[in-house]
């Protein structure tokens, strides 16, 4: 991390200076342009529940893990996901909104509880909604990319209330492998119906971040907490799961759809970030940060890549009491044409405190993984910017991100990147009720335009010294239902007004800036000027300053 070295001129300073030290314009620094070269795309991304919810056609709504973990109170104030931000509604107002930012690719998830609600029975004029979908996408000129598992999931598969009739349902986190066949049918029902309008798949989103919050901190579904045995055995069915649809898509896939002289283009999207100590040098939190970091970046990239599959997160291929057992396997060999990077800022590692003592001897954490800046204990830490989830922002991390996924040879695509408009929200009141107006934080769509520009600028600067970056996904192009945070946290580049039925949409100032470093494919001195501050509000250190890994003045 170069947290340290970033020095930025806030605006004040430059201008004292150089009403002190007049100087020829030619000596002053150059700022350094980034631009993006005529192959790059940029697109947005959405995910079909947090913009659908449970919404059907005729006022259908469709079961699924999150809809059984919403009805079970488990969101922010227990709202529920009823229809998302509208998108069923007005998909193709948000289609030709997207494409007025100027953007080529618009990314979308197809949820297996909608397509198939019950196992080997199949929902068709579901799968002929989303293709009249795919047809709008492409209709305005822009490619779709279809995300193949978003975490919603028939409640076959998952379901995670004991209290409902049959009790609780988890056939991913075991160690039969039934489910990964089962995927594969699911798959190989739909890639015969879109695969003359789609080329890129993300087969599975972040698994790990399902892995970590499903059965490690327990927010989200199923709600176990520190079960590493089936955090574990989820983990290694969805890898076998994304090995099996990669097979598939390679076998059903034989239209080249954009034209690119490739049928299909297939990969996943990985949780991407550096996790560094709290204390640097602490042999203990380097221990776990090295451990926590090969788990959550690199545990998923070995295995796709090489087929080498480390069942118990040790380090090494040779444990063979494990289930699995541990070893090479061709089927996870070389499954990735792409990593897609989704990148929203870095974490810490501390064993300090209650929680890092609690999981000090848990492997393979060995610690407590930090990714909100409340929570950080050393230096000025806990001043640092952050968004309204309270996670750190830093450019910087973009760059240490993307040179540490590099290492596996495979092209990169940001599939997700962005940040909130919405400052820290307060907690919802004990007598808050579902339908009640959501209390909001602040507005900050000036810092979140900033953030944006520096981390494209960040970008720009990876693809100029030669890392294989194709493209950037905003994340996201409307306010949504965050999934257990609701719709307390916005990220679009249209604000949406969710006390309006309507749910009218506005072009927000992050949405502006996308604007403009699209039409210009690059990012020279006025367009940062127009978009970044001396400092984020929310930077609260004695010196506040950008978070870029150089001054771009400076370099």
């Amino acid at each position: 991390m170069r947290l340290s070295t970033i020095v930025f001129p806030t605006l004040t300073a430059l201008a004292t200076g150089l009403a002190a030290c007049p100087e020829d314009k030619a000596d002053r620094p150059a700022f350094v342009d980034v631009s993006f070269p005529e192959s790059f795309r940029f697109g947005t991304a959405v995910a079909q529940w947090q913009v659908e919810g449970d919404l059907g056609d005729d006022g259908r709504v469709y079961d699924s893990n999150w809809k059984r973990w919403m009805d079970m109170g488990k969101s922010k104030g227990a709202q529920q996901n009823v229809d998302g931000n509208g998108f069923r509604r007005q998909f193709v107002d948000d289609i030709a909104r997207a494409r007025d930012l100027g953007l080529d690719t618009f990314r979308l998830g197809l949820d297996w509880s909608r397509v198939e609600p019950e196992p080997g029975v199949f929902d068709d004029a579901e799968l002929d909604h989303f293709i009249v979908v795919l047809d709008a996408i492409r209709a305005a000129g822009m490619n779709p990319v279809v995300t193949l598992w978003h975490w919603t999931v028939p409640v076959w598969v998952q379901q995670p209330d004991p209290a409902a009739e049959g009790g609780a349902v988890d056939r991913i986190a075991t160690t039969n492998a039934a489910v990964v066949d089962d995927f594969e049918r699911f798959v190989r029902h739909v890639v015969p119906r879109i695969k003359d309008r789609v080329d890129t798949y993300t087969v599975l989103n972040e698994p790990f971040s399902m892995i970590t919050l499903g059965y490690i901190d327990g927010r989200f579904p199923p709600g176990r907490t520190l079960d590493v045995d089936r955090a574990t055995a989820f983990g290694v069915n969805l890898l076998f799961m994304h090995g099996a649809a990669y097979a598939a898509i390679k076998e059903l896939d034989d239209v080249d759809a954009d034209a690119d002289g490739a049928a299909s283009f297939v990969g996943l999207t990985m949780t991407a970030n550096e996790f560094t100590p709290e204390l640097v040098g602490d042999p203990e939190q380097e221990r776990s940060a090295a451990s926590i970091n090969y788990a959550f970046n690199d545990w998923v990239m070995i295995a796709l890549t090489s087929g080498d599959l480390d069942v118990n997160l040790d380090g090494d291929i040779t444990d063979t009491d494990t289930v699995p057992p541990e070893g090479r396997y061709l089927e996870l060999a070389s499954t990735l044409d792409f990593v897609g990077i989704q990148y929203y800022g870095p974490g810490r590692i501390t064993d300090e405190g209650l929680l890092g003592q609690l999981l000090a001897d848990v492997a393979p954490l060995y610690g407590a993984p930090l990714l909100d800046v409340a929570g950080y204990s050393v230096g000025d830490g806990a001043l640092l910017p952050s968004n309204g989830m309270g996670r750190e922002i830093s450019a910087a991390g973009l760059r240490d991100t993307l040179d540490r996924y590099a290492q596996w040879g495979v092209p990169m695509i940001i599939t997700e990147n962005g940040t909130t408009t919405n400052g820290r929200v307060p907690e919802l009141p004990e007598d808050f009720e579902p339908g009640d107006p959501l209390p909001r934080g602040d507005p900050q769509e000036a810092q979140a335009a900033m953030y944006l520009v520096e981390h494209l600028w960040e970008l720009g600067r990876a693809i100029a010294d030669g890392l294989d970056v194709r493209a950037y996904y905003h994340w996201t192009l409307a306010d949504n239902y965050e999934w257990v945070d609701g719709r307390t946290q916005r990220f679009g580049a249209y604000a949406v007004d969710f006390d309006d039925p309507t749910y009218p949409r506005r072009l927000t100032r992050m949405g502006e800036a996308l604007r403009d470093i699209v039409d210009a494919r690059a990012i020279d001195q006025d367009l940062w000027a127009r978009w970044t501050l001396a400092a984020y509000p929310t930077d609260r250190r004695a010196t506040p300053r950008g978070t870029t890994s150089i001054d771009p003045k400076n370099p």
